[in-house]
């Protein structure tokens, strides 16, 4: 119990076998006597994100970044979830400072893309959803992200041949089906 490398170990453990509150069981425990245990604090944060527990994720996040304060991935995550909680003015400072530190992040560009899109800035949003594609052509919702700008635009035929570039790599794909 008190082998804190072997919790985190087996958090991690719990949380890609899908045991979700197991993982937030024992990375709140390693939390708790250690609050500088940043790592278990991202973890966590990240299994926030996927719930949708916004404004948890947001306060580890500030955590994380009052230990790292320029950890690249939280900086970016911050952003993102500003965004998530219609504060994405806010959460521009910190994607851009995210990217100052890593301009290939494609899901930092998709992010920078989404918040670009919430201020109604279209072509701007555009030119950054391109440059994900151009990154990454895998990832999903950058191409999802610029057919939604070319819809809002009115150009249809272009939302069309991106949510079908979205779908012919995951058939599946809800955001892009809708």
């Amino acid at each position: 119990p008190s082998d804190a490398i072997a919790r985190y170990n087996f958090a991690i453990m719990c949380e890609q076998l899908d045991y979700i509150d197991l993982a937030k069981e024992h990375y709140n425990k390693i939390i708790k006597k250690n609050s500088l245990h940043w790592q278990s604090k991202f973890n966590l944060y990240l299994i926030y994100i996927k719930e949708k527990k916004y404004e948890k994720a947001l306060q580890l996040t500030n955590d994380v970044l009052a230990i790292n304060s320029n950890y690249q991935p939280a900086l970016r995550d911050k952003a993102v979830i500003l965004y998530y909680l219609k504060r994405s003015e806010e959460g521009l400072p910190f994607i851009e400072e995210s990217l100052k530190q890593n301009e290939k992040d494609y899901i930092a560009l998709n992010t920078l893309g989404l918040i670009y899109m919430d201020l109604k800035q279209y072509d701007l949003a555009k030119n950054i959803f391109k440059k994900a594609i151009s990154i990454n052509a895998q990832y999903m919702p950058s191409y999802n992200n610029l057919g939604r700008c070319y819809y809002i635009d009115y150009d249809r035929e272009s939302a069309f041949i991106n949510f079908k570039k979205a779908l012919d790599l995951n058939p599946q794909y809800t955001d892009a089906i809708n």
